[in-house]
């Protein structure tokens, strides 16, 4: 039991310590099957690497511009982070209830921290002073391809899974500062190793014709951050993401 309040508290003391640049984004998977098909998504979304540590509002807009041409934009923010990214694609009818997507697209996001401790000399003297802070973007080239069963049952219930491959390039640094405020020499790290990024997810939606609620879950692994590479040190990503509002159908 001691050791599994020690290893917690680690993990704890870990995660404020460290710097997420990255969680999986909660994109709406749209199952467009017909031409002038238009889905807008509006969920809240909550990202866990040890703790959850990113919420996030987040907003798509899909199309279907004909028999086979769809078009996809999406943004979210965190107060502490962005993104969004635009992304055309090709849907594929597969039967009465059932659709294949794919998409090519680019996305732009970043976040950045200003980490604040507050110190007690006594009842009547309060300092405050940052102790370190981070900020960065980057850039996100991918491919994403989705299946899934739409309108199933009288509930109007749509199951869809979606993978999306890219590459993340990012551009981040951090420093460190003392009870001057001043960045502590050596304290600096910039960070701006390539990864690939695989991102699969999965989604939920159920209610009416026109107006669902729903769930989706997202996972994301990066081949330099979860690599075990020391130089990643102290940046890291979160692992996934839960995220739950509602679909309109227009």
């Amino acid at each position: 039991m001691k050791r599994f309040v020690y290893l917690l508290a680690m993990a704890t003391v870990s995660l404020f310590a460290s710097c997420s640049i990255y969680h999986p984004q909660a994109v709406d998977i749209p199952l467009i099957n017909h031409p002038q098909d238009v889905r807008v998504d509006a969920s809240v979304g909550m990202s866990v690497w040890v703790l959850p540590d990113v919420f996030t509002v987040n907003a798509t807009a899909s199309y279907g511009f004909n028999d086979w041409l769809a078009g996809q934009a999406h943004i979210n923010y965190g107060g502490e982070n962005i993104y969004a990214q635009l992304a055309p694609g090709a849907y594929f009818p597969l039967g009465a209830h059932s659709v294949f997507e794919t998409y090519v697209g680019y996305g732009l996001g970043g976040s950045w921290r200003d980490n604040i401790s507050h110190s007690d000399a006594n009842s009547n003297d309060t300092t405050t002073y940052k102790t370190y802070a981070y900020s960065g973007r980057f850039m996100l080239p991918f491919v994403q391809a989705n299946i899934g069963w739409h309108d199933l049952t009288a509930a109007h219930i749509d199951l869809a899974f979606g993978l999306k491959v890219g590459g993340y390039l990012p551009d981040y640094d951090y420093r460190k500062y003392d009870a001057n405020g001043d960045i502590i020499a050596g304290s600096e790290k910039i960070y701006s190793t390539p990864n690939l990024l695989l991102e699969p997810q999965v989604l939920f939606r159920i209610g009416g014709e026109d107006f669902k609620f729903n769930v989706k879950v997202g996972f994301a692994w990066l081949s330099d951050l979860y690599g075990g590479s020391s130089n990643t040190v102290p940046f890291t990503a979160d692992l996934f993401t839960l995220s739950t509002g509602f679909t309109f159908a227009f």
